[in-house]
């Protein structure tokens, strides 16, 4: 088993909320946004293999952004402890906020992209990702506040969550239309729509509680 100190990754999980943790990452990557939406416009107009610069692009940015995330948030534990519930509530609020808005929306595609994007055009969406920007800061902030502050478990935590968005925009890219028309169908839409909401309120939940208890 790896070590990082006194740190063993077992010591590490079981500090974490896993299910809570899991289900935002999943439902945040996986819903649609900038990054699904114009990789599934990407694949299909010019096929899957002309969206993987794009993708890789995607990818390093989102790790950047996770780990500045990381790297903004034990500052503000180490800093502005007072914060922390502060920002608990805050990223609750927007969870709560994220679960209304699924619940409402829906979801279309661009009729087309005049070129294929490349890999520096993917890299910085992520500057003006809002979306991953809100991501990053809520996870860090609540979910993985207590995260041991080293370059090893922050760059882990961050490469996972790259991962887990390069898995989402693979998928987009790959299933494109399919995957759309399944998703606008308004019957299942609709159910998918309750479910992720009800898994969104179960997160926002369970960062609230042990402030309630208090």
């Amino acid at each position: 088993m790896h070590r990082m100190g006194s740190n063993t990754a077992m010591d590490v999980l079981s500090t974490l909320d896993l299910p809570a943790f899991l289900a935002f990452a999943i439902i945040s990557g996986y819903t649609p946004g900038p990054n699904t939406i114009s990789s599934a416009s990407m694949g299909l107009t010019y096929g899957y293999k002309r969206t993987i610069p794009y993708h890789l692009g995607i990818g390093v940015g989102f790790f950047l952004l996770m780990i500045a995330s990381a790297l903004v948030a034990s500052a503000i534990k180490s800093l502005l402890p007072g914060l922390i519930p502060v920002l608990t509530v805050v990223g609750s609020l927007y969870i709560l906020y994220l679960a209304l808005h699924m619940l409402r929306s829906s979801i279309s595609l661009a009729s087309k992209m005049v070129e294929p994007l490349g890999f520096g055009r993917g890299m910085l969406l992520q500057l003006f990702n809002p979306k991953a920007l809100l991501m990053g800061l809520t996870i860090y902030s609540t979910f993985l506040v207590d995260l041991p502050t080293t370059i090893f478990w922050r760059g882990l935590s961050a490469l996972f969550l790259a991962l887990l968005m390069y898995g989402s925009i693979t998928l987009y890219a790959l299933t494109g239309a399919a995957l759309l028309k399944f998703l606008t169908s308004k019957r299942v839409g609709l159910a998918i729509n309750i479910v992720l909401s009800l898994a969104l309120v179960y997160t926002a939940i369970t960062l609230l509680w042990p402030l309630v208890r208090k």
